[in-house]
């Protein structure tokens, strides 16, 4: 009886485990190509940082990649069995199917929980982390706000480019000033220009720009018969002040959002309620609080459903009888595709009276339910 458990349960994490590191594969290579490698390329974040990054991008994908990764994994694992016919011989020796793939199911219930810490604690503080990075990277060196031989247009009617950044250094600095119609007004040329943040009081931020050797370029606002008259001025060095508070924020805190918060900060949530306005009604606070709470179920709500998907894979791979790594997959995709569409559609209900909380569930129950039916169905022949 060992040997068939461990067999079955090593089919099951093989398949189970190339197929879910294919998914996280396609997950982070999607990150790194959106997030990660324009950060580096543009001296955001050096080298080392790119790496943290990239480490730090697996644990927000794995509770994605863990349900869709088992389920393909049991549909392989079972199709096989089935098409050669050895869950035919395994229940000849007096096995039910739900006593054959209980090593699967055991396997998934681990997996499950393994997801749910990651969603819960692991993945928040990674993704916190993630933002501190890419934002600390502007708090710590303002200069990589600028991207070498591209314009800058971070501040309103302003636009500035550099050919060259060292550290806080910028070479070939330029600084053009535009009006509301986007016609010239300034323009200001420096051999170098070094760029601070400067806090000052009430936590406003300013970006300092100390220039050397600058030249600069004044032109009137233009008239509608006479040519402008242009003024020129030189400065050995001068200085370039914006307001920028927004730019040097910690976005791992101003920018937070509900999905990212710990299980403590969620519980914390469902009694006060999430960012809770001024002078809020009590209906507002009640909603706000039910938000804290449908996103603690929808993270648990997440985590079952590897152990769902995989009691459905069960059965449906038994009644399929394809080991074909294609036909498989492609089932395997379907039904992870419906699963998530009705996740999608509960998760849409925002009303305290509907019980969202609950409703995220249903998925989960509708997958149970037809995994359930399906078993009795193929426990007949």
């Amino acid at each position: 009886m060992r040997i068939l458990d461990r067999y079955v349960f090593l089919e099951t994490a093989i398949a189970s485990g190339a197929a879910t590191g294919a998914f996280v594969f396609v997950l982070v290579v999607g990150n790194i190509l959106q997030q990660v490698s324009e950060a580096v390329a543009s001296g955001r974040v050096n080298t080392a940082e790119g790496i943290e990054l990239i480490a730090l991008l697996f644990p927000g994908v794995i509770p994605y990649a863990l349900p869709m990764g088992l389920l393909t994994g049991v549909l392989l694992a079972f199709g096989r069995l089935s098409s050669q016919h050895e869950l035919t011989a395994m229940k000849a020796s007096g096995r039910s199917l739900i006593r054959i793939a209980r090593p699967t199911l055991i396997l998934a219930a681990l997996l499950a929980a393994l997801s749910a810490w990651i969603n819960l604690e692991l993945a928040s503080s990674a993704n916190a982390r993630f933002r501190k990075v890419l934002s600390g990277s502007a708090r710590e060196n303002p200069a990589s706000i600028f991207i070498p031989g591209e314009n800058n247009r971070m501040f309103e009617g302003v636009t500035m480019r550099a050919s060259q950044r060292e550290g806080d250094l910028l070479k070939d600095f330029w600084f053009w000033r535009l009006d509301s119609q986007g016609h010239f007004l300034q323009s200001i040329h420096a051999r170098e220009a070094r760029v601070s943040r400067i806090d000052k009081e009430g936590g406003q931020s300013v970006l300092h720009i100390a220039l050397n050797d600058a030249k600069m370029e004044t032109r009137p606002p233009e008239g509608e018969k006479l040519p402008p008259a242009i003024s020129y001025s030189m400065a050995q060095a001068t200085t370039l002040e914006f307001p920028a508070t927004k730019v040097f924020r910690d976005e791992a805190v101003d920018r937070r959002k509900l999905r990212w918060l710990t299980t403590s900060e969620l519980l914390e949530a469902m009694d006060k309620g999430w960012q809770v306005p001024p002078n809020a009604s009590e209906s507002e606070i009640a909603q706000r609080k039910m938000m804290a709470r449908t996103q603690l179920m929808s993270h648990l709500a997440s985590a079952f459903s590897v152990f769902s998907l995989a009691l459905l894979a069960v059965p449906l791979a038994v009644r399929v009888g394809r080991s074909e790594t294609f036909v498989n997959a492609s089932i395997a995709l379907a039904v992870a595709l419906s699963y998530y569409l009705m996740s999608s559609a509960a998760a849409w209900v925002k009303n305290p009276v509907y019980r969202p909380d609950l409703l995220i569930w249903l998925p989960n129950l509708i997958v149970v339910a037809i995994a359930v039916m399906l078993l009795r169905r193929v426990s007949r022949f």
